[in-house]
């Protein structure tokens, strides 16, 4: 049986790649939130709603995550879902020549060239010279290298190239790995850093070139100090931890560095910048917004569990609002140049980035609104009234300047339950 057929909760990966493409598309068209009650509606349609597709495919999730193969494998098919949907309304190009060579032929002579067969016999078999056939290898090249990706001439080709291609299934499972490496490494876990994070090799990630490993290792090193109270004496643990609060600081300030201008280097409609540089241009803009993102959340839940100084704490609320003022500009230039652009692939990058951004700032003015400092000193006495209570003078144990709701706040477990109940 297909591996993309296989059912798991009644539905299989197939019919996943189908839901995320279609509410891909929609997210494209309509944007944040009009989206949600046309795709509410398609998820009805499946038998699903909002919380049991999440479940479906959470599920799934973690079944591809443990299976690289499949996972490329899935990819891969969402991406001739992909296809499929956009070449719906699209001209068909396959006949289109250059050269004298129609695009069907320069994929059957490039598909089969890669068989080992001799170049010669297939361009004879099409009725064509060896120099027409260089001529118009130049041409086509040189069309394809600035077509988007979503331009037909690309899909019909990819389709074509298939078409004639016994090892095409191989290649492009291969291809759609490199793919995931990329996007891992967008989320700090790429170049051979998909590892956890740990006391012993955190050093690893904060010395890293890449700013998203760094920013992945704030929020790792923060989550330690978080589950791990009872070891936040240890010397090695604080000054790691200082590390992240010190990298996060940096980050929110500078971003992802003036090394990448992302969209703020736009000087043309997107539509007019070749596919390459805007790609480049794209995922500059995904790592400011991305590293960010990343980091002040676990700035905020720092100052909650008792490592800041009130000084510091200062400087971590000013950090923020200097991330809110620089992210600010960069989100409206994408919000600019989002109704320039036709071409396909642009779009959908430009309304995640859209999406994106106003998530970011929505989520980092709402945590100024609702920060929570908790002390060192704070942190320490409560830590020592639910260890031994009874051995600690009453007029020792005097609640802090920020009151005894703060010491409450600082405790593992009630802490969370008062903040999200908003106390």
């Amino acid at each position: 049986m297909d591996p993309l057929e296989q059912k798991r909760n009644g539905y299989s990966l197939a019919d996943c790649a189908e839901i995320m493409t279609r509410m891909s598309m929609l997210k494209t068209e309509l944007g944040e939130p009009g989206f949600q009650a046309p795709f509410q509606q398609f998820l009805r349609s499946k038998g699903l709603t909002e919380n049991t597709w999440a479940q479906v495919w959470n599920d799934w999730h973690q079944v591809t995550e443990n299976d690289p193969t499949l996972g490329a494998k899935f990819h891969m098919y969402m991406g001739q879902v992909r296809q499929r949907q956009l070449m719906a309304n699209q001209p068909n190009v396959a006949g289109e020549s250059m050269e004298g060579l129609s695009l069907e032929s320069y994929a059957k002579i490039s598909a089969q060239s890669q068989t080992g067969a001799a170049i010669e016999g297939l361009v004879a078999g099409e009725g064509i010279t060896m120099d027409q056939w260089q001529r118009a290898q130049a041409a086509w090249g040189q069309k394809m290298s600035n077509c988007s990706p979503t331009d037909p001439v690309m899909i019909q080709f990819g389709q074509l190239y298939q078409k004639w291609a016994p090892n095409h299934q191989a290649s492009m499972e291969a291809a759609t790995a490199r793919h995931l490496e990329d996007a891992a490494a967008s989320q700090g876990r790429g170049g051979g850093m998909s590892k956890e994070l740990t006391l012993d090799n955190a050093l690893e990630f904060f010395d890293h070139a890449d700013v998203r490993v760094r920013a992945r290792g704030v929020r790792e090193m923060v989550r330690i100090w978080d589950l791990n109270e009872d070891e936040r004496g240890d010397p090695r643990m604080r000054q790691l931890t200082q590390r992240a609060y010190d990298e996060a600081l940096r980050i929110l300030s500078q971003g992802a560095g003036d090394d990448r201008p992302g969209m703020m280097a736009l000087d043309c409609p997107p539509d007019a910048m070749d596919i390459h540089a805007w790609s480049k241009l794209a995922d500059d803009e995904e790592a400011q917004q991305g590293t960010s993102d990343l980091v002040y959340g676990p700035l905020k839940d720092l100052a909650a569990e008792a490592f800041m100084s009130p000084q510091q704490n200062e400087a971590a609320l000013h950090a923020i609002r200097q991330a809110m003022a620089r992210l600010q500009p960069r989100a409206e230039r994408v919000n600019q140049a989002f109704p320039q652009a036709t071409d396909e692939l642009k779009k959908v990058q430009l309304r995640s980035l859209i999406d994106d951004y106003r998530e970011t700032l929505c989520d980092m003015q709402e945590a100024l609104d609702d920060w929570d400092y908790s002390s060192p000193v704070a942190g320490a006495v409560a830590a020592v009234a639910s260890v031994s209570p009874v051995s600690v003078p009453a007029v020792a144990v005097r609640a802090p300047s920020t009151g005894i709701m703060g010491i409450l706040k600082s405790l593992p477990i009630i802490g969370p339950l008062l903040r999200m109940l908003g106390l």
